[in-house]
């Protein structure tokens, strides 16, 4: 089975077809070890370290959020908010950012409050207008555009391709809350992009049984590897039943 020729629904399905190669297993074991063994040279040559940055847990499912968006990488997240909150923390005090009025509730009310006080300068602007958003961009000092689309509560639609251009001429990036749209409707790393987020717990899961959220990256790049950096050291990881 050649998964690069599979659609979404037959992808979801399979989960790309992997296999346990040890046991021929079609369903992938849980891992639940926090730790790994050193070599006995104090080395970690397995790759893995410690669960919340290694888990194996998290292999299939980061694969095939990635395949179905498009992207190169993925990471999962205890919650949608550790997995959105992530990437606003792998910037640095001073930056300015810029985030829709109309919004998930309690992603805007993190970012008016601990965000700022911790020291972003958060904007929040009409971001379906184009040119609220090439007016609010401040080239050099924008160093992130946050969009949901559509957007909870009103479902309002922002030009994903149209924003993109525009925060990347100003050299910021641009980041994708479609959590409402799944990588079924909306694969916003192909309209240029540079984030992805999912809730996990809403659409994306789709059972009301689970708390969970997830980011994709168009590409492995410092920036990405930052917001690993976060996941791994603040610990908004998710559990390996839940994975």
């Amino acid at each position: 089975m050649d998964p690069t020729q599979l659609q979404p629904e037959s992808l979801a399905a399979q989960a790309l077809g992997w296999i346990d190669e040890r046991t021929r297993a079609i369903t992938p074991p849980i891992h639940v070890s926090s730790t790994y063994l050193r070599d006995p040279d104090n080395q970690y040559r397995s790759g893995r370290v410690y669960a919340r940055a290694d888990n194996p847990a998290f292999d299939q499912a980061e694969a095939l959020l990635a395949r179905l968006e498009q992207g190169a990488q993925a990471a999962l997240f205890a919650s949608g908010m550790a997995a959105a909150t992530a990437v606003f923390q792998a910037l640095a005090p001073g930056d300015h950012v810029l985030a829709p009025r109309v919004m998930y509730w309690s992603l805007r009310n993190w970012l008016m409050n601990f965000a700022t006080q911790w020291g972003l300068k958060v904007e929040l602007i009409d971001m379906t207008d184009p040119a609220a958003v090439a007016a609010a961009l401040q080239p050099g000092r924008t160093k992130l555009v946050w969009i949901e689309t559509p957007a909870n509560p009103m479902w309002t639609v922002t030009d994903i391709a149209a924003t993109a251009a525009l925060a990347h001429q100003s050299g910021a990036r641009l980041a994708v809350d479609s959590t409402v749209a799944t990588p079924v409707l909306t694969q916003p790393l192909a309209l240029d992009a540079d984030l992805v987020m999912h809730a996990g717990t809403k659409y994306l899961n789709g059972h009301s049984d689970l708390i969970a959220g997830a980011l994709v990256t168009r590409a492995d790049d410092e920036a990405w590897r930052r917001i690993k950096q976060v996941r791994a050291q603040i610990g908004g990881t998710l559990g390996s039943f839940e994975a």
